[in-house]
């Protein structure tokens, strides 16, 4: 989803709470390296997409553990510190274990989707990314979707880091070995007309 500055950074999640508490719209904001940002509303083709993954993810998760899918409302933070800089809302995320239902934020995300656009792709592949990749020690998957194209830059931390796959074919498959998910791009993109070429 696209962003818009409204605040000069650097702003605390504390910072981003009260400018939440001091809303009277129903605007999304996420906070990213300090920046309080609004989120535009999702065009629908990138609803199509969050929703064919999320609704695939279901039922790949655990039944003998707590997980649940999220999409869009939900923040992750590094920590319950107050003091941090970064709160994004994962456009899908899995997260497991127990979590205080009254919270806006998780601590423990397992799985990480963000769908781009022209408008949103420098700050998704750029803060967001680093952040999600050094920040979260749970976190076990990142994916980049494209939304006017075929292509998902799928990132899976290792024993040695972060490796990269780039999915841009018809037939090549997103997968998520901690969840067992395995869904081929034809899946990703059901519904949705890319351009041609």
């Amino acid at each position: 989803m696209s962003e818009a500055l409204v605040l000069a950074p650097p702003q605390t999640v504390a910072a981003f709470d009260a400018f939440l508490a001091g809303l009277r719209d129903d605007t999304s904001w996420e906070l990213v390296d300090g920046r309080i940002l609004a989120m535009t509303d999702p065009s629908l083709d990138h609803e199509q997409i969050a929703g064919n993954i999320s609704v695939a993810l279901r039922p790949a998760l655990p039944a003998d553990r707590p997980c649940r899918v999220t999409t869009g409302g939900v923040r992750v933070q590094m920590s319950d510190d107050v003091r941090g800089t970064y709160a994004p809302r994962p456009d899908v995320m899995v997260y497991c274990g127990a979590q205080d239902g009254r919270r806006n934020f998780v601590t423990t995300p397992l799985v990480v989707v963000e769908i781009l656009s022209p408008s949103n792709m420098d700050g998704d592949r750029g803060a967001k990314l680093r952040f999600y990749k050094s920040s979260l020690p749970t976190l076990r998957h990142i994916a980049l979707v494209y939304q006017d194209q075929m292509r998902i830059e799928s990132y899976d931390r290792t024993d040695i880091g972060w490796e990269l796959v780039t999915l841009t074919r018809a037939d090549d498959r997103l997968v998520f070995a901690a969840r067992l998910f395995d869904m081929p791009l034809t899946d990703v993109y059901a519904g949705v007309v890319l351009p041609s070429g």
